[in-house]
């Protein structure tokens, strides 16, 4: 089975607009193609089979936890071509519970949209233990 032309060229744009982007851009970019690919599979673009709920939670999962590359890549990976998928890491990545149907996913990235920023990674910065 052969991509649609409307899938080959969603996969085009996002890499276009990875190329020569500003660090700074990453989190928009990062937001933009989550977006783009559950618009692209509420549309019926591409599917929303196992592969893709793997990469879509991991890309929101990753978006919560400050690593904007990181949940780029991941949402990206969601519309990769069968043949480059045997062997990537996603695919280990379990299915997690509340993010298993389209609205589920769309719902969870909302709720990482609406979480205050963050100064950097995960576990940078002070710990956060109040001492009176």
């Amino acid at each position: 089975m052969s991509d649609s032309p409307a899938l080959i060229a969603l996969r085009k744009s996002l890499a276009d607009a990875s190329e020569g982007a500003a660090p700074e851009d990453g989190k928009q970019l990062a937001h933009a193609a989550i977006r783009q690919i559950l618009d692209a599979i509420e549309s019926g673009v591409c599917p929303l089979g196992d592969w893709e709920r793997r990469c879509l939670a991991a890309a929101i999962t990753s978006l919560r936890g400050g690593k904007t590359n990181e949940a780029r890549s991941r949402a990206r990976q969601a519309l990769w071509p069968d043949e480059n998928r045997r062997n990537a890491a996603v695919a280990k990545f379990p299915p997690r519970p509340g993010m298993l149907t389209l609205a589920e996913l769309q719902r969870e990235f909302a709720a990482a949209l609406a979480m205050p920023g963050r100064g950097g990674a995960r576990g940078e910065g002070a710990r956060g233990d109040k001492t009176a």
